[in-house]
């Protein structure tokens, strides 16, 4: 028998002396309970049968017995991103069927949510009573607990592991710095930036003071906030990424914290990642811009000096050696990524920026590197950070006559 079981709000309940009832949903089969990504959002159930249990009301609803629920938005978005109408965008069985009076209920509830949600701390008042209820602590306290404990801080990063696995950098306004490894599957609505509420977590005793980390149970959970919510709002603008794990990272002999050194323009920052493989061996996509994330395993040319080669506007043409010209980079990067390391092919990502891609990714602007000694070393510097064991380039790419060129990233590190 598989269980779910969620704290519920609605209008005659929130804000009384019962401020939240209970929904215990039983299945036999895994796939048939809902999968809540999303605080905020509204479910309905079918056939729930009500009782009293440690002075709340729970509602149970058995699958066996022709139960049955739907998730809608509240804020007319899916957890993953989609937009959607005042159809559910998640139901059990095979179909749903909803009418009239649902739609005003539905419209009724999501407006009073939003609201709700805009004005009040919701997670605070429902995450202080009840007997073995887990509450919610600051990071800076999460290696003082014994048991299981609720977290919501903000995704500061997200780092791809393998197929299968992100490791989630996150922070809280106590500023504390912990990483979570999140099943992709399990979790695919997590994006960097979002705000997330960590539902019974321990701390990895195991783990070093440089590197902290939280273990998620099989029966954690990591919910995003609605888009009205005020506590997201609020820790979304006071929380900032902390680099000094990464800055120590990349001192080390040997990193073991991956360290991204670079950063996209905030206008991509919700393009989807693509792996290298899609990127090199799928159909033709409708668009030629992508974001991918891979590590550099050799730079070309070898040499800094030859980095960087004057370019004829005009002709549109890379000039020879003491030639006069607008000084552009032409770098080619050797990358592997998860999804290629396993294969024997090289992949060429481009740093051409005789057309003003990519032109800010190193941190100096294109100059004669041969005679520019200072510039040199800074470029020497970055080229062997990027060929550093577990450094990664997080980039945004174009694709021009079959090549991928490098566009609005730069090196942060």
């Amino acid at each position: 028998m598989f269980i779910c079981t969620m704290k519920i709000i609605d209008p005659s309940n929130f804000g009384k002396s019962n401020d939240w009832s209970q929904l215990v949903i039983y299945a036999t089969k895994l796939e048939d309970l809902p999968f809540v990504h999303r605080i905020g959002d509204i479910i309905r159930v079918h056939r729930a049968d009500m009782k009293w249990y440690n002075k709340k009301r729970q509602f149970n609803v058995n699958m066996i017995y022709n139960g049955s629920w739907a998730l809608y938005s509240t804020d007319k978005q899916s957890p993953l991103g989609q937009v959607t109408s005042d159809a559910p965008y998640a139901f059990s069985g095979h179909k749903v069927t909803q009418e009239r009076q649902d739609s005003k209920i539905l419209s009724t509830l999501q407006m009073w949510a939003n609201n709700t949600f805009k004005s009040t701390d919701v997670c605070a008042k429902v995450n202080t009573d009840t007997k073995g209820d887990t509450k919610i602590i600051s990071l800076n306290k999460a290696d003082k607990e014994s048991g299981d404990f609720d977290v919501v801080a903000k995704i500061v990063q997200i780092f791809e592991l393998d197929d299968y696995t992100n490791e989630l950098k996150i922070r809280d306004q106590s500023n504390t710095t912990y990483y979570v490894l999140a099943l992709k599957v399990k979790f695919p609505h997590l994006k960097t930036g979002a705000v997330i509420k960590v539902r019974s977590a321990t701390y990895d005793t195991t783990c070093t003071s440089d590197k902290k980390v939280l273990i998620l149970q099989h029966y954690s959970n990591i919910m995003t906030f609605i888009s009205s919510s005020k506590k997201a709002s609020e820790i979304s603008a006071k929380v900032s990424n902390d680099n000094s794990i990464e800055q120590k990272a990349l001192k080390a002999n040997v990193a073991m914290t991956p360290v991204v050194l670079t950063e996209v323009s905030s206008k991509h920052a919700s393009l989807p990642v693509t792996s290298l493989h899609d990127l090199f061996h799928s159909a033709e996509s409708s668009t030629n811009t992508f974001r991918t994330c891979f590590y550099v395993t050799k730079v070309e040319p070898g040499n800094v000096g030859d980095a960087c080669k004057p370019y004829d506007k005009t002709k549109k043409k890379i000039l020879g050696a003491g030639q006069k010209g607008d000084m552009v980079y032409q770098v080619q990067f050797l990358a592997k990524d998860v999804s290629t390391q396993f294969n024997t092919n090289v992949y060429r990502i481009l740093l051409y920026t005789h057309e003003g891609l990519g032109s800010n990714f190193f941190p100096v602007k294109a100059t004669n590197l041969k005679s520019d000694k200072a510039a040199a070393k800074k470029v020497e510097t970055s080229f062997a950070q990027l060929t550093k064991f577990n450094s990664w380039v997080d980039c945004v790419v174009e694709k021009r006559h079959g090549y991928y060129f490098i566009k609005d990233t730069k090196m942060v590190y």
